[in-house]
């Protein structure tokens, strides 16, 4: 008789244990999804309706470095363009990639510039920086420390040690981007652009380069207020 009522007390705190287990996944889940709600909300490229790039007009705005610096930061988190224009609108120069444009990937597009190798750059973009080789692409650690260096005017050392640094001084003066255009305003502008991407593997699941076409990327374009 004892060893039923300890088998009924064990069963009972077993299903105990499980209800509160269950309860506690229950709320922990629950919690999760508020925190993506709110952090959904919070984001102001939420509510963005992106347009075509050579068609942006509409949610202009004009913004300093306080609204710029934290755009550039995002940019190869979260995959999107950030493009630098002077006020006629021609490309802001912003540094020369070092890179060798012989080694460039087949079908880089230089969509900023008329000639598809120039090497001045005014944009800041994944895809174009992979294709370029350029020594940050492939780790985020890599991402921010060179924009660290871009914006205080500092040197970029290349991670394998090739040789290739960027020292942006040179090309921005000393202060970098900040110091430059520290007392500057700029328009903003949002739209998107389709692109065509390209993957290692084959149609047919075999290895080769393979282009998928038709995608979009939202792109962020400042333009110098003279």
């Amino acid at each position: 008789m004892e060893n039923a009522v300890d088998a009924l007390k064990i069963a009972f705190a077993i299903f105990v244990f499980v209800m509160a287990l269950s309860l506690a996944m229950y709320m922990f889940t629950q919690a999760g999804e508020t925190a993506d709600i709110v952090l959904e909300k919070s984001d102001v490229t939420e509510f963005m309706d992106y347009i075509q790039i050579s068609d942006v007009q509409n949610g202009e705005r004009i913004v300093g470095l306080e609204t710029i610096i934290p755009t550039l930061y995002k940019y190869y988190k979260e995959n999107y363009t950030v493009i630098f224009r002077n006020s006629d609108g021609t490309p802001l120069e912003l540094y020369e990639t070092k890179t060798n444009v012989d080694l460039w990937s087949e079908g880089y597009t230089n969509r900023y510039y008329s000639n598809n190798k120039d090497t001045k750059i005014c944009s800041f973009d994944t895809n174009e920086e992979t294709r370029r080789h350029e020594p940050w692409t492939g780790n985020n650690k890599y991402y921010k420390q060179n924009l660290d260096m871009f914006l205080s005017g500092g040197t970029f050392i290349s991670p394998s040690g090739n040789g290739m640094d960027y020292d942006y001084s040179s090309s921005l003066g000393r202060g970098g981007f900040i110091e430059k255009y520290k007392n500057n305003k700029f328009r903003e502008s949002l739209g998107e652009y389709t692109y065509n991407e390209t993957t290692n593997q084959g149609e047919d699941g075999t290895s080769g380069i393979t282009e998928v076409k038709g995608k979009e990327k939202r792109v962020i374009v400042y333009t110098l207020i003279s």
